[in-house]
């Protein structure tokens, strides 16, 4: 299976570099002619599964790249980005231990990358496309490839990147490292 990973168009909230976690996002014009350019490189691509995460800004994304493609979006909760808990909505920060016990662990959020990709190993082969979100995909790449977070290159807005899986991979959610860089 090929998995093409790809991150939300930009948002208002990148703008205004606002720590978004789990709020809707909202595209900006941008944004939207980012995800346009997206779906003209992922045209002739034969997407079998398009997952999105669920939340606006990534399903907004995910509506634009299916257009040419027949194919029904899935909203998946596992592919949202970290909730940020008492620091969403505010300005960015530097990720470390000593974000408030309400946010999400990088643990959590290694597990969920995890499960995601483990179900897929499951699922019958294909060419599947996954909306998220760039602290999230950073996870999911550093548990697919075994290596520490800060190894994965930061993502930019409609960026893709293409994973092979295989139905005997198994995934664990064991980071190397426990922070992230700044999250955004």
């Amino acid at each position: 299976m090929l998995l093409y990973i790809a991150r939300h168009g930009q948002t208002e909230e990148n703008v205004r570099r606002v720590l978004q976690g789990q709020m809707p996002g909202h595209l900006t014009a941008e944004g939207i002619a980012q995800a346009e350019e997206l779906r003209e490189k992922l045209r002739d691509i034969p997407f079998s599964r398009i997952i999105t995460s669920d939340l606006k800004r990534a399903v907004d994304t995910a509506r634009i790249i299916a257009e040419p493609h027949g194919v029904e979006i899935e909203l998946e909760p596992l592919l949202r980005e970290r909730d940020f808990g008492i620091h969403t909505g505010g300005p960015y920060i530097k990720i470390s231990h000593a974000l408030d016990p309400s946010a999400e662990t990088m643990e959590q959020l290694a597990q969920r990358a995890a499960d995601f990709l483990n179900g897929l190993t499951k699922s019958e082969a294909g060419t599947v496309l996954a909306v998220s979100h760039g602290l999230f995909l950073r996870v999911l790449q550093a548990v697919y490839h075994g290596v520490d977070v800060r190894s994965i290159e930061k993502m930019e807005n409609a960026e893709y990147r293409i994973l092979e899986l295989s139905p005997t991979m198994h995934f664990n959610a064991v980071l190397q490292s426990e922070t992230g860089g700044s999250a955004n």
